[in-house]
């Protein structure tokens, strides 16, 4: 299947594919986890997991809870709670999350921001 969706049994979430042989142009919004092994030429945004496979490709931002790269990111990264960027992965942006974790033999072309990790807490600054 090129593109399909399937529920876990211990989680109501839904979890989305792109195949490898798949080319989409234009943003994506996804509700659940997003797994993308094809290329996508455009912003990705989602509230649950994103992973970026070995032979996944994004030209374009990448916003979700939890990031992982393991492919290619030409585009910004940012994670509400972490973003991975895995051994032999490429990300050339910028990468903002409350964690960031760069294994070794990743490339990023790009600065690191680490955000607050309590969401609502007000800053000291006045």
């Amino acid at each position: 299947m090129a593109f399909g969706s399937s529920k876990t049994s211990t989680e109501s979430k839904t979890a989305s594919f792109f195949a490898h042989d798949l080319v989409v142009k234009g943003d994506v919004e996804n509700q659940g986890d997003l797994h993308i092994e094809g290329q996508l030429q455009g912003n990705v945004t989602g509230h649950g997991t994103i992973t970026v496979a070995e032979q996944g490709e994004v030209h374009g931002n990448v916003e979700g809870r939890l990031v992982v790269v393991i492919g290619r990111v030409e585009g910004n990264v940012t994670g509400a709670e972490k973003v991975e960027v895995l051994e032999k992965s490429t990300v050339k942006g910028d990468i903002t999350s409350a964690r960031i974790s760069v294994e070794e033999g990743a490339s990023v072309s790009g600065k690191f921001e680490t955000t607050p990790r309590e969401v609502g807490i007000p800053s000291a600054k006045s």
